[in-house]
């Protein structure tokens, strides 16, 4: 997919939104709304998202942040964004994101989001996670390096991968975007997500980020298990 190509979706969400705005429609189910509802979700779709408020989680030294269990109406919000081209959502999940790090009074310095393959990420026209940074950077007034992280080499779907298997598919294949080695040495980071599972991501890119001098790591994830 080349560069116009991706330009002409851009252009043709944008459309969209004028014709069909978000804020008149659940994003979890479709059904009507209108605009006092919370994140653009129904009564009944808000109600069934398990969200969660529990405390920091340290794994191997990377802190992990959730904003809600993993189920099936939090994973119908992000598929919606990430597969069926809906990008307006993730201004929703960056106000979500941004509660939740209110909730948590966690403070950090920039805003780093997992990186998808190159190649992956032009053919669909956009990094979901890179997208959400871009919008909760603007909320909570914190620079945002959409390539501050590159994925290396392509991996296989994580789905259906045992624990060893999901390690081992990612295993060196994030490093520092040497452009912005200066602005992440010796700052907190907060690494950006749509899910977690098992961690193995999350905890290569942390190892990335610790190597190019970052004080401290925390994973911010929409939804984990």
């Amino acid at each position: 997919m080349n560069e116009r190509t991706v330009n002409f979706r851009t252009i043709g969400n944008a459309a969209l939104d004028l014709l069909f705005p978000p804020s008149l429609y659940c994003n979890c189910c479709g059904n009507v709304i209108d605009e006092s509802r919370t994140y653009n979700l129904c009564d009944h779709c808000i109600a069934h998202i398990r969200w969660d408020g529990s405390p920091v989680k340290d794994l191997g030294g990377l802190k992990v942040l959730r904003c809600t269990e993993y189920g099936l109406y939090e994973r119908t919000l992000i598929f919606a964004l990430k597969y069926n081209g809906k990008t307006y959502i993730a201004r929703d999940i960056a106000q979500i994101m941004a509660d939740r790090l209110s909730l948590a009074e966690i403070s950090f310095d920039v805003i780093v989001p997992v990186p998808m393959y190159a190649a992956k990420e032009r053919k669909r026209g956009f990094n979901h996670a890179a997208l959400i940074g871009k919008y909760l950077g603007r909320l909570v007034s914190k620079p945002h390096l959409a390539h501050g992280l590159l994925r290396m080499d392509n991996t296989l779907p994580m789905r259906g991968l045992s624990p060893t298997e999901r390690s081992q598919n990612v295993k060196g294949k994030f490093a520092i975007n040497e452009k912005y080695v200066k602005m992440l040495k010796g700052k907190k980071i907060l690494l950006l997500d749509d899910f977690y599972t098992t961690g193995s991501t999350a905890l290569e890119c942390y190892s990335a980020l610790k190597r190019a001098g970052a004080a401290d790591v925390y994973l911010l994830a929409f939804a984990a298990r």
